[in-house]
């Protein structure tokens, strides 16, 4: 009999916008290609807000639901009494959109199929498994970032203490943790023991020699707040700084948020980034803050890629040097990363070469799947 999954991530994993989408997405492929029927489950006013739409991988998912915060306006006394009683019996300390009525839905959809496994996304939505779960599914939360950490870059006055407490606990409720960066495993595993598990992003290789280049740096970026912040930067500190004819392009909802300069291109949507990074000498991530693995790193080094970034580039990352990445917070130094690249061809492959070794050691699809493998015996 085949197994079921049940995978909540409140966006459409589908949308090829962000690195945690592309991270949720990868997932959802590997567990198919594992065997399992998936049902994927998202939050309604998370597609709109995110401008999503509801088109999915048929080949990877069987079913979606969409879970809204709150009935119909057309609904009966009794349905609107409902929901009136469990939203004032329920609120989420860190949650806003995880409503009694979204609890409701989920538990609604658990009880209604045999699911072996329950997937869910972020740990402040733990939670939608606060009651019993039916057939005792094994309760899977992939982390994607600490989120407390997160969290006090947005805000400074976040009370640590009490946000870490909640977060350590609602990761308690699960039997296995994901977590996607060797910092943050190294910080859940104290808490929590043997059943926080590792499990990097992973790409397929995209290594080509010989391709034409037509820009000399390349930032891919959503128009999340640590992105926007990072690039900014980059054009105030580290742009003036080079040369009037290096070529960029910025792809993502990031360019949004940015001013127009000469010799950028500025591609807010790309179906596919394989042209673009086929293209490209250099990938560069001046990331100032926000937690967890860059996906974006990940994803430039599994097409051989140079990185230049800031310290917060490498976060995660097992080993800090030979790894493809040349970092530093000082913009002089950053400059100085890109100019040496793109003058000394010696220094360019050398440095090419360990980042494709770096992410064939670490960031396969293949070590990725034997993961999962495990975490789903």
């Amino acid at each position: 009999m085949i197994k079921k999954i049940l995978f909540f991530f409140p966006e459409n994993p589908f949308s090829n916008r962000a690195g945690n989408v592309t991270r949720a997405k990868t997932n959802l492929t590997i567990l198919k290609l594992l065997g399992y029927q998936i049902d994927l489950v998202g939050i309604e006013d998370m597609y709109k807000v995110m401008e999503d739409d509801t088109e999915f991988d048929k080949n990877v998912v069987d079913n979606l639901f969409l879970l809204a915060r709150r009935p119909l306006k057309k609904i009966t006394s009794l349905e609107y009494w409902r929901y009136k009683f469990s939203t004032s019996k329920y609120k989420s300390p860190s949650n806003k959109l995880l409503t009694g009525y979204i609890k409701e839905s989920f538990k609604k959809i658990l009880e209604a199929k045999k699911y072996d496994y329950v997937v869910i996304n972020y740990e402040f939505w733990a939670g939608l498994i606060d009651d019993e779960i039916p057939n005792n599914s094994v309760k899977i939360v992939d982390t994607h970032d600490w989120i407390t950490l997160n969290e006090f870059y947005k805000n400074p006055t976040l009370k640590i203490g009490e946000r870490f407490e909640e977060e350590i606990n609602n990761l308690a409720k699960f039997d296995k943790i994901i977590t996607v960066s060797n910092d943050e495993n190294f910080v859940f595993k104290g808490f929590l023991g043997d059943k926080v598990i590792n499990i990097p992003p992973s790409f397929p290789s995209h290594f080509l020699s010989g391709s034409e280049k037509r820009y000399d740096l390349i930032f891919v970026g959503s128009d999340n707040i640590f992105n926007i912040k990072s690039i900014q930067w980059f054009f105030e500190k580290v742009h003036i700084l080079l040369p009037e004819n290096i070529k960029i392009v910025i792809i993502g909802r990031v360019c949004r948020h940015l001013e127009k300069v000469k010799n950028v291109e500025y591609v807010e949507f790309a179906e596919t980034l394989d042209e673009y990074y086929y293209q490209s000498k250099i990938a560069i991530c001046p990331m100032l803050e926000g937690t967890g693995i860059k996906i974006k790193v990940i994803e430039a080094l599994s097409y051989g890629l140079p990185i230049v970034g800031t310290e917060r580039a490498i976060d995660g990352f097992a080993s800090k040097s030979s790894n493809g990445c040349l970092v530093d917070n000082r913009p002089e130094i950053f400059k100085d990363h890109i100019i040496s690249l793109l003058q000394n061809d010696t220094f360019y492959q050398n440095t090419k070469s360990q980042a494709e070794e770096y992410f064939k050691n670490n960031f396969t699809e293949e070590k990725a799947v034997e993961k999962w493998k495990n975490i789903l015996m």
